[in-house]
């Protein structure tokens, strides 16, 4: 058992004992970015990262790291991942010369980087966890949710189910556990590499009807059962699903301050970690990493919530969502979220990164949500990647009646 195991496992002891955790960022990060100096960084911030600043002055700061090591592949995953795929289908779909492979190991295009971060939850076969979401309101009180969660990755190289269809990317079912008004709530997703061929397909189960519909609406621009109002489903792991409605360009490679090997979010209470309008800084990590730079523009005759998107992704094997900036349909600026991620958990390589959160900010209402929240500081169950799979029949509208209940 590595080193990152034993700790995980003796704070999962400390929880379950019901005492607090207390892990804090380590001392010794080399500068500090807030309120009063953040004019000087503007060269290596998004403009939300600017506005978080303007808009919370007196709280809002980013204290900055040494660079650590990269986000590596795992070694299966890499092996297949040499030579870029093509995209078909008006950009909808992939072929690519191995199944479950990095999509595009040299990208060349805007939605390369959109296919590499979309798909980078498949680098493992399967996920168990229990997720925790936080809404948390103006006034600094929180509402908290959890999701438990079964997916499983078709197309990666160590999945032991096999499928018919290659075209499947993933099947997700999702049951919420709470806040009381959505609990029980289950639903079922089949997602799908080329859309075109196959758009997403989905059934959700209601406690108070007792019955599974189709859900054709989880999509898009919908509202996210678990953001609080301010989170629409395709930004859900940075973004997913369909890219027809926007036009992509790609704006280059540059230096930033992003989040980076954020345990200290997993590790301790959310009591501790969630302040009144955005996380405790003194439990975020930053560091100054390469990111590359997507923009998305709603395209002439398309309507979402979003009219643009800029998509700030990591430069390393992980292609990691660090922040996204959206924005209104007159150019202003409504949303900034990013993108948390810890080392190995259960089940991986130390080497490899997974995501620990995702927090959207939203300007207009002060508020703020963390969806997909993982650590034993939430939950006494382990995340577990790379586990033992469900069967195929438990992602089938009948399985999700009988998970339901």
């Amino acid at each position: 058992m590595n080193k990152l195991n034993i700790r995980n496992l003796i704070i999962s002891l400390v929880a379950a004992l019901g005492l607090s955790v207390t892990t804090v960022v380590a001392d010794g990060h080399k500068y500090t970015i807030d309120g009063s100096n953040y004019t000087s960084y503007t060269d290596k911030l998004s403009p939300g990262q600017i506005t978080m600043f303007a808009a919370y002055p007196e709280t809002y700061k980013m204290n900055v790291y040494e660079t650590g090591p990269d986000c590596q592949l795992a070694p299966s995953i890499a092996a297949i991942s040499t030579t870029n795929g093509t995209m078909v289908n008006d950009n909808e779909g992939i072929e690519v010369p191995n199944l479950g492979q990095v999509p595009f190991p040299n990208p060349t295009d805007a939605q390369h980087f959109i296919w590499n971060m979309r798909t980078n939850a498949g680098h493992d076969s399967s996920v168990y966890r229990v997720a925790t979401s936080t809404n948390v309101q103006a006034d600094g009180s929180i509402i908290i949710g959890q999701q438990e969660t079964n997916i499983t990755f078709p197309a990666n190289p160590n999945t032991v189910s096999k499928y018919a269809d290659k075209n499947i990317y993933a099947m997700f079912m999702q049951k919420n556990l709470g806040p009381p008004r959505s609990a029980g709530v289950t639903t079922l997703v089949h997602d799908f590499f080329d859309g075109y061929l196959a758009p997403r397909k989905a059934w959700q189960y209601n406690p108070a009807t007792r019955r599974v519909r189709r859900a054709p609406d989880i999509t898009y621009d919908t509202v996210l059962l678990a953001g609080g109002g301010i989170v629409v489903v395709d930004q859900y792991n940075g973004f997913n699903g369909a890219q027809d409605k926007y036009d992509w360009t790609y704006e280059g490679k540059k230096t930033m301050v992003v989040p980076f090997d954020n345990d200290a979010l997993a590790d301790n209470a959310l009591e501790t970690t969630h302040s009144q309008f955005h996380l405790n800084p003194d439990y975020v990590r930053f560091e100054e990493r390469d990111v590359h730079i997507v923009h998305a523009q709603l395209k002439p005759g398309q309507r979402h919530l979003y009219a643009s998107r800029t998509f700030y992704i990591m430069d390393d094997d992980f292609y990691h969502l660090s922040i996204m900036d959206a924005y209104d349909e007159a150019g202003e600026l409504m949303r900034h979220q990013m993108g948390t991620v810890i080392r190995s958990v259960e089940g991986t390589d130390p080497t490899t990164c997974n995501g620990q959160g995702e927090f959207t900010h939203d300007f207009a209402t002060r508020t703020y949500t963390g969806n997909n929240q993982l650590g034993a500081a939430f939950s006494t169950l382990p995340t577990i990647y790379n586990g033992e799979e469900k069967p195929a029949s438990f992602y089938t509208p009948d399985g999700l009646r009988r998970y339901a209940r």
